[in-house]
């Protein structure tokens, strides 16, 4: 056997895996760095200056010198790993021109893991926030003219209903479908709300759609949404949106209860819908990140005791007791 198949072979015939050389380890790491340079100026090019134009027709494809430039980088070497890239399916080249955007898997890619992370996520937040707050709390997503419920927790065990999960409600009569519309003009919650009407479950509803217009702007200028006796009579709920990394709202987090519990600590309430909004927010890539507890971490505060629907019968009062006299020491 040649000295060179020996140091290739063991003596139990398996062939040892040659180390790969630092250099050619170091250029490997440094080609993925400049790939994904090149993935997030493609993904998010304003924030380097690139195509901001100051209009809705901003560019959304460049070309291979504009890349280059931007980056720092020899033209070649872009041009080579956007090639790289392309046939991988993570850019595209648009078709007649030498211009690059961002490819339809990674857009795919990402709508994907946007919708499970919110999904693990939102198990996790309504848990800590129903504890925290001593009411249901729940995570809704559009669905037509509809909010249907993708998770939910209540604090206490007998409160827990069968079928929450995948239940719908009307947008226009519900704090968390408000807090879905926050971002829609009047023509689109007209495109989308006439067609399906209005619901007018309880006696607060909005019966118009000016009224809902209304109500919108309302609930959007205060931050967060309330709605009194509109899915039912006596039952209260607020609601804030949930954005995702480009700042599209794709969720709301909504907490509900009887009026008699909520409107005496509305303000804690609403606090803690937009905390809890901001927080799943920020796991889904929106803002700078959450500044209140971790979704995963135990509460900052003991849980908030539930008041009880209807105060306890008073006591007899005890007749009043004479003052002491001056001899007893008192001035």
């Amino acid at each position: 056997m040649s000295p060179r198949a020996s140091r290739r072979s063991d003596p139990d015939g398996v062939s040892p895996v040659e180390p790969v050389p630092a250099r050619a380890a170091t250029d490997a790491g440094g080609q993925v760095h400049r790939a994904l340079a090149i993935l997030e100026l493609l993904g998010d090019p304003e924030s380097r200056g690139l195509g901001v134009v100051g209009g809705p027709e901003a560019p959304t494809s460049f070309g291979v010198v504009e890349i280059a430039r931007t980056l720092g980088r020899d033209k070649s070497q872009v041009s080579r790993l956007l090639r790289l890239l392309a046939d991988a399916g993570f850019v595209e080249r648009e078709s007649g021109t030498l211009r690059y955007r961002i490819g339809t898997r990674l857009f795919s890619l990402g709508v994907r893991s946007v919708g499970r992370r919110l999904r693990d996520e939102a198990d996790a937040l309504v848990e800590r926030e129903a504890a925290l707050l001593g009411e249901r709390v729940e995570v809704c997503v559009r669905s037509g003219g509809s909010a249907m419920t993708v998770s939910t927790a209540a604090p206490e065990s007998e409160l827990r209903a069968v079928g929450w999960v995948g239940r719908t409600v009307p947008l226009s009569c519900t704090a968390g479908g408000r807090a879905l519309l926050f971002d829609l003009d009047t023509p689109a919650v007209a495109r989308l709300m006439v067609p399906e009407g209005l619901a007018q479950n309880g006696p607060g509803a909005p019966r118009s759609l000016d009224e809902l217009v209304v109500r919108i702007g309302e609930d959007r200028a205060r931050g967060w949404s309330l709605a009194r006796h509109e899915m039912d009579r006596g039952l209260e709920s607020v609601g804030a949106p949930v954005r995702d990394a480009a700042g599209a709202i794709v969720a709301a987090v909504t907490v509900s209860g009887p009026d008699s519990r909520i409107d005496p600590v509305l303000a804690e309430v609403s606090t803690g819908a937009l905390r809890a909004a901001g927080d799943l927010s920020a796991a889904l890539g929106w803002g700078t990140g959450p500044t209140s507890p971790p979704a995963t971490g135990p509460p900052s505060r003991p849980p908030r005791q539930r008041r009880p629907p209807n105060p306890p019968a008073a006591t007899p009062a005890r007749p009043p007791t004479a003052p002491p006299s001056r001899k007893e020491g008192v001035s």
